[in-house]
């Protein structure tokens, strides 16, 4: 066998090694479900019941071609390392309209949305307290058994703004995610009761 034959065998050997690759990546691979930095968080209270909610901007994509469906999000919240809440009464933007969350499909280019996180009715009361917050973010992922945490959040509440969270349920937080420093940064804003957040 002379030296073209075995460059030209290799070749075709490694041609027809990435085809198959190739087709495998389009055809089967579903790729992980991933999630941008959000850019705004925020820490309110729904009128007029005054249930407790965490909502967050952000973009949920897939590293693959295929896409996944989100089942079902939930955050777990801890603050100052106490035991965590969850917060699983999830809720999203589709076309402007607040619905509830539940089979939100997500392709490679990404869904971005508002999504709106609540503890459950009848679960233990949650006041949004001054100090060190961690928020994980969870989802559950249509065919796999476990959810699987997208990212987690740190941000501080302060003395003054738990104050006004708590004396006025009007009242919201929102945190504004700072590039440039990578943390979020706060202030307290009247709640307009129209808005759907």
């Amino acid at each position: 066998m002379e030296i073209k034959d075995v460059l030209a065998l290799s070749i075709s050997v490694a041609s027809f090694l990435w085809s198959a690759y190739t087709f495998f990546v389009v055809r089967f691979d579903r790729g992980r479900l991933r999630m941008t930095q959000p850019t705004l968080l925020s820490l309110k209270r729904d009128l007029p019941k005054g249930w407790v909610k965490i909502f967050l901007r952000t973009c949920l994509f897939t590293t693959g071609t295929k896409g996944r469906v989100v089942e079902n999000m939930f955050l777990r919240v801890r603050r100052n390392n106490a035991a965590p809440s969850t917060f699983d009464f999830w809720g999203h933007t589709e076309s402007g309209k607040l619905t509830l969350g539940s089979g939100l499909f997500v392709g490679p280019t990404g869904v971005a949305s508002d999504h709106h996180f609540n503890p459950r009715e009848g679960s233990a009361d949650f006041l949004f307290a001054s100090g060190e917050y961690v928020v994980e973010v969870f989802a559950t992922v249509v065919g796999r058994r476990k959810s699987e945490k997208l990212m987690q959040l740190a941000f501080a509440v302060g003395d003054q703004q738990a104050a006004e969270l708590l004396q006025n349920p009007t009242r919201e937080l929102r945190l504004y995610w700072n590039a440039d420093s990578h943390a979020y940064h706060g202030h307290i804003v009247q709640d307009d009761p129209v808005d759907p957040k």
